[in-house]
């Protein structure tokens, strides 16, 4: 399958120098919609959570498009305050049903204070979540989506199959040095 807006039948080559085409099909279907992160605070989702350190690591970091978790202990990402009590959770509420097929899950990079947009293969030694759930409300309780153990990746999807929800929750029952430390929770669908 290509997906695409147009085709064109380039001929090079005709019987007697010219073309003669009488019809071009091209059999396919439409292109699904395209997917977008629903979980950005600027889509209407809010955020909270279990607990949370102070003012300086607020959950509403979570939501706001910043990958990196830029301005750690000052505003850019989320720290609980339960040192080495699980579980803890984020929950970010969409504007309305959401359809999602994948949630990004991005936690505290080793070199905190010198960033980078994490790529797929980012690992942490230091700080990160390790062993968390991705949940969905089903109108009158949490269901697991996904549940991701031994992670050791700055940026980790799970996917699963498409899911309708006006909530999700990454509850995270492990992370390295005490702490659950998150920079931004992606959910991806329509």
């Amino acid at each position: 399958p290509f997906t695409t807006d147009r085709i064109r039948v380039n001929v090079t080559r005709a019987v007697d120098g010219l073309t003669h085409l009488t019809e071009i099909e091209a059999w396919g279907s439409d292109a699904p919609p395209t997917a977008t992160n629903v979980a950005l605070a600027s889509a209407g989702a809010v955020a909270s959570a279990s607990s949370t350190a102070n003012a300086n690591f607020p959950v509403s970091s979570v939501i706001n498009g910043d990958r990196t978790g830029a301005g750690w202990g000052s505003g850019g990402a989320w720290n609980d305050a339960t040192p080495d009590a699980y579980p803890d959770w984020v929950q970010i509420d969409f504007p309305g049903m959401k359809t999602i097929d994948r949630v990004v899950v991005y936690t505290l990079q080793d070199n905190f204070a010198s960033p980078v947009d994490p790529g797929d293969g980012l690992a942490f030694t230091q700080y990160g979540v390790v062993d968390f759930n991705i949940e969905g409300w089903n109108g009158s309780a949490w269901v697991t989506l996904a549940t991701v153990s031994g992670n050791n990746l700055v940026k980790r999807t799970a996917g699963f199959a498409a899911y309708t929800t006006d909530r999700i929750r990454v509850n995270v029952t492990n992370a390295m040095a005490g702490y659950s430390r998150l920079t931004e929770i992606e959910a991806w669908g329509t």
